[in-house]
């Protein structure tokens, strides 16, 4: 596959760098690079748009939302709107083929009812690896959509960016079903699993102004006890662990991203007082607000 070109590769940037979301409602590539991927690596950023990314050759070690995953060629990634992302690791060699939809783009498609098919198997689990077939045709597809799309935003129209979105997650849900990913199936039951992506869901939906755990319970219509000891057995973190991790997550994508004062951030979070955010971030971090944001590490 030939290099990605200079200019290109300052096309792919601006349209792909902060606020982490894609300016066009649709945007594809099959040669996306270490160069692009390293602008997220310095903190978790917190990620507007939908991107499913098909990995060709490399390796790379990922944290999206609470876990992290090592991922290797033939691996498919769905990055829901609203998750965060952060690049730990990521090999010389490594190529990925993208495909990336706007914010704006995904109210306007009822995305949410287009994801449904596969939405509580990504939540716990962004990273599938897919067999030889499945990945030969993710492979195809983002190399002919990134054709397509040299032809012009007069050809590539948003019904044909939806038909792709639904086609790629369409078969997915297909290759979920029919056993073609990789992997052992989960010890939990399919229950507990589905409490946890409603969860994620909901967490992910909601932290910044509820961060009581039975707000949660109650939106799942299950008791307090029962919901957190379905949460604790199933992903090995409590469900107050999980609100807050993706409390600290926001805050460090704030304080990183932006100029916003640590007062403002800490409104944005649903903290009343800016003392209360700082203890709290340093109990977890080990660090004030201020003292992250100028540490270059």
């Amino acid at each position: 596959m030939p290099a990605m070109n200079s200019s290109k590769n300052k096309k792919q940037q601006a349209r792909l760098q902060p606020p982490f979301d894609v300016s066009a409602d649709f945007v594809v590539y099959d040669d996306v690079r270490q160069d692009l991927l390293g602008h997220y690596r310095r903190f978790p950023c917190k990620i507007a748009s939908c991107c499913l990314c098909y990995v060709v050759q490399g390796k790379l070690k990922v944290a999206i939302n609470l876990g992290e995953f090592d991922v290797v060629a033939g691996d498919f990634i769905v990055i829901l709107p609203g998750s965060f992302l952060q690049i730990k690791r990521v090999s010389a060699d490594t190529i990925i083929s993208l495909e990336g939809y706007s914010s704006a783009f995904l109210k306007q498609i009822n995305f949410w009812r287009i994801i449904a098919p596969i939405m509580q198997y990504v939540v716990n689990k962004p990273v599938l690896s897919l067999n030889e077939q499945m990945g030969n045709f993710y492979r195809e597809s983002f190399s002919i959509m990134t054709k397509a799309s040299r032809l012009g935003q007069e050809f590539m129209t948003r019904s044909i960016a939806q038909s792709a979105l639904v086609v790629a997650i369409d078969m997915l849900a297909g290759a979920i079903s029919h056993n073609m990913v990789k992997g052992e199936l989960s010890r939990h039951s399919s229950r507990d699993q589905a409490i946890v992506g409603e969860f994620i869901q909901l967490a992910l939906e909601n932290y910044r102004d509820e961060h009581k755990i039975s707000f949660y319970a109650h939106e799942a219509s299950l008791t307090l006890s029962h919901f957190c000891n379905v949460i604790s057995k199933t992903t090995g973190m409590t469900a107050q662990q999980i609100i807050m991790n993706l409390i600290i997550m926001d805050a460090k994508t704030q304080l990183k991203s932006s100029d916003v004062s640590v007062a403002d951030v800490a409104r944005s979070l649903g903290f009343t007082s800016p003392t209360t955010f700082n203890r709290y971030f340093k109990t977890y971090t080990g660090m004030t607000p201020q003292e992250y944001r100028n540490n270059n590490d």
